[in-house]
């Protein structure tokens, strides 16, 4: 009963209003190789347009759109207050070829085949219908081209789990109250790779190939149109 009020918390969008940001903070170092290496996955020449669905403080947005200044990137999130803080850290880094905007992942405000790329990274485990998230994904991204999709591995370990809590610079929390939080909330109440993978080949996706981060202990999934 705790852990299905904990899970429907998690996804809420009055949690994500109220402690998003602070969440972001502290997730940033703990992720910043993974981000670093989706960004590398990410690979387009010229002009282009890249969608960042579930964005948060917009960190994979804002990398993407300084790596490519010639791209054009677009981060949206459920939550206002989400919003406005990735727009307040782009003003902070001067980067001008991005915007992040309010959206719903199970009905995106774009038209079909509009995106080069897309991405989503430690999100779809809060949507609602996942099935129907990736294939909305899919529908705004162009004919042969590659979606990325990261998230919080179910399948992890208890030994990989706290290696990854040795990452965090959440020092207000106990030790064993944050790998419960981790186990059973976050990575608990999460998705396989091989559950994404389906996800993905339901949605229409041809070509999916799979990835694994020995310090990081998420899932990629890198999905062809």
């Amino acid at each position: 009963m705790l852990k299905n009020l904990l899970v429907k918390a998690r996804d809420a969008r009055w949690m994500w209003d109220l402690f998003g940001p602070i969440y972001n903070q502290q997730i940033y170092n703990a992720l910043f190789e993974l981000y670093e290496h989706i960004a590398e996955e990410i690979n387009l020449d010229g002009p282009s347009k890249i969608l960042d669905v579930g964005a948060g403080r917009g960190y994979i947005t804002l990398l993407l759109a300084a790596r490519r200044p010639t791209a054009s990137l677009t981060g949206i999130d459920f939550s206002a207050t989400q919003v406005r803080a990735a727009e307040r850290l782009r003003k902070r880094r001067g980067i001008e070829n991005c915007r992040f905007e309010l959206g719903n992942a199970m009905h995106l405000p774009f038209a079909d085949n509009r995106f080069n790329a897309v991405v989503s990274v430690g999100s779809i485990k809060h949507w609602p219908d996942p099935k129907q998230g990736v294939a909305e994904m899919r529908r705004v991204l162009a004919p042969g081209r590659w979606a990325v999709i990261s998230e919080t591995d179910s399948e992890t370990s208890g030994k990989a789990l706290r290696r990854f809590m040795q990452r965090f610079t959440a020092w207000y929390f106990w030790d064993p109250l944050l790998f419960w939080g981790l186990r059973h909330i976050i990575f608990g109440h999460s998705f396989s790779q091989q559950e994404i993978v389906t996800f993905a080949r339901a949605a229409g996706f041809g070509e999916i190939r799979t990835q694994k981060l020995p310090t990081c202990p998420y899932v990629i999934v890198k999905a062809q149109k």
